[in-house]
């Protein structure tokens, strides 16, 4: 039995069960109309003519999509979908049926992500652009393929422009990282800095040596637990994020790679016990200093998890005082991987360190990233010619 719901934007939709799955065939001003349609639905229904609507609103194409990617997305996915269809997708395509949108439309709506601000910069940043055009074209698909609506995909095979490519090139080459000098620099200011409430509890220290030491993600670090260690090993199972209400939350990796095991060094070893045993000397000889009820290692002294934002504002002055410029926190984590690159070591192991999924992402990132690097394997090159010469 076709049945009729009323749509958010006052119009009214026919549903009908198709092969055991409710589907909207038509999007009408009154209800009336609706009346008729779902009549005239059933009839054909029972006759056994095939039943689409290419008048379906895109609205409900989007909400049928959702409930479909809800069923194989993490929730912290799930939400940053979400916001992209609200903030930027349906304000352009939200009040047109699935079936009016165009090629051009869709080129038009991601080329206006291109404008640029006062700086001559684009607006929004290359992968924020490569996402939308992602989503919509996902939508257009399952229109496709499953509803059955449309004949083919308005955003097939659309990319970025040229001109985006070159950007992006030239955004690999901003990677911000430091030298070991300033690194140094800024650990040995950061030793000696004391908090104003708990002064020998030197939680940015020991989280920024971490990161550099580890090249973890700052989101991975701070939901670590002091049993995610083990011996030298760490196992990387979660990352802190934010739900609706803004309250720090542990979700699941970004992929099947970002979950792993890295071992760490003597140093980082003989820091983590040092830091271990002085946060449990204030949890039970200061009745001020909370205990963290998940057993983080990373937690202030209310007991709480820190946060990104958080962390950013804080370092900030340590930066300016101890005179190494601030480069943001994924500095640390590009860092590492640098310095594993000058050292030599396998770009594998380094990949599976990062939680990359191969070494693409690597290359791409690091690979021309030093001078130094550069210069040694030129410097290979040139010892093994020499010694061969005749």
């Amino acid at each position: 039995m076709a049945s009729i719901r009323k749509l958010p934007s006052g119009n009214y939709q026919v549903q009908v069960h198709i092969d055991g799955k409710l589907r909207g065939i038509g999007s009408f001003k009154t209800k009336k109309e609706a009346e008729i349609v779902a009549a005239k639905t059933e009839e054909r229904k029972y006759y056994g003519q095939t039943i689409t609507d290419r008048n379906m609103p895109f609205e409900y194409v989007v909400e049928q999509w959702l409930k479909w990617k809800k069923q194989t997305t993490k929730d912290s996915t799930f939400r940053l979908i979400e916001a992209t269809i609200k903030n930027h997708v349906m304000p352009a395509f939200g009040h047109k049926k699935i079936s009016k949108i165009t090629r051009i439309d869709v080129k038009d709506w991601i080329a206006t992500f291109r404008e640029l601000d006062k700086n001559g910069k684009p607006k929004y940043a290359i992968g924020s652009r490569r996402r939308y055009l992602s989503i919509i074209k996902n939508i257009f698909f399952y229109a496709v393929q499953e509803l059955q609506v449309l004949e083919k995909n308005p955003a097939e095979k659309l990319k970025i422009e040229v001109q985006d490519k070159v950007a992006l090139k030239m955004d690999d080459k901003e990677i911000k990282y430091f030298s070991l000098d300033e690194m140094n620099q800024l650990l040995d200011y950061l030793r000696t800095y004391k908090h104003q409430r708990f002064p020998e509890y030197r939680i940015y220290y020991m989280l920024i040596f971490f990161l550099y030491k580890t090249g973890l993600r700052i989101s991975e670090a701070l939901a670590l637990r002091w049993d995610d260690i083990q011996g030298n090993m760490i196992d990387i199972n979660k990352q802190t994020s934010r739900d609706d209400n803004n309250k720090v939350i542990l979700t699941t990796l970004k992929n099947d790679s970002s979950y792993r095991q890295i071992s760490i060094d003597e140093d980082v070893i003989r820091e983590l016990k040092k830091f271990k045993a002085k946060q449990n000397e204030l949890i039970l000889g200061n009745p001020r200093f909370k205990k963290n009820n998940d057993g983080i290692i990373f937690q202030n002294y209310n007991g709480h998890y820190l946060t990104p934002s958080t962390i950013r504002e804080t370092i900030q002055n340590y930066h300016n005082a101890s005179g190494v410029e601030y480069r943001g926190l994924h500095a640390f984590r590009h860092t590492h991987a640098t310095l594993l690159l000058e050292a030599g070591v396998s770009e594998i192991y380094i990949a599976k360190r990062l939680g990359h999924v191969d070494t693409k992402e690597l290359s791409r990132t690091y690979g021309h990233i030093t001078k130094k690097i550069q210069t040694d394997e030129l410097a290979k090159f040139t010892a093994y010619t020499s010694q061969n010469h005749v």
